[in-house]
């Protein structure tokens, strides 16, 4: 089973800095990031204490604890293992894909749409700083779109 050392990272100034820059639309400007999962999620915590996750595959965001310390018992439960993916991980891992340091998982395809999936053949080791500033983009483009629309994205 994946160690949490194999399922999070220590990002980069430079990665942190491209989180805050294409996912502000989402995230807005007053936050801290806590923890980063080589899936390539995020979990940040709001001034007045609350815990969000961000799932940079789907584009959600979801609260997950009102309080630090809460979160912090959440990481020994099982809702660890829908945030981190162990199981995966491991299927990655046995594929040879082993991310780099200030590097995550991205995806061929986003699981957001149909084409997409959480499977190792669509997933491989990029530099944090680019999926972040890949999946930010393409998520804020796609937002508010109805299910099935046909998408052209357009990166800068």
């Amino acid at each position: 089973m994946a160690t949490w050392s194999q399922l999070t990272f220590d990002p980069s100034p430079e990665t942190l800095a491209a989180l805050r820059k294409h996912w502000a639309w989402k995230l807005g400007e007053d936050w801290s990031p806590i923890l980063f999962s080589v899936i390539g999620d995020v979990f940040i915590e709001l001034p007045a204490g609350s815990v969000w996750w961000l799932s940079t595959s789907t584009g959600a965001l979801e609260q997950v604890a009102s309080q630090r310390d809460e979160f912090i018992r959440m990481l020994e439960t099982d809702r660890a293992d829908e945030w981190f993916l162990p199981g995966l991980v491991d299927v990655l891992h046995e594929h040879g894909k082993v991310p780099g340091p200030d590097q995550c998982y991205s995806y061929a395809v986003f699981p957001v749409f149909a084409e997409g999936g959480y499977a190792a053949e669509n997933m491989t080791p990029v530099a944090a700083v680019e999926y972040f500033g890949l999946s930010g983009d393409v998520h804020r483009q796609i937002q508010g779109l109805p299910d099935g629309s046909e998408v052209q994205i357009r990166f800068a």
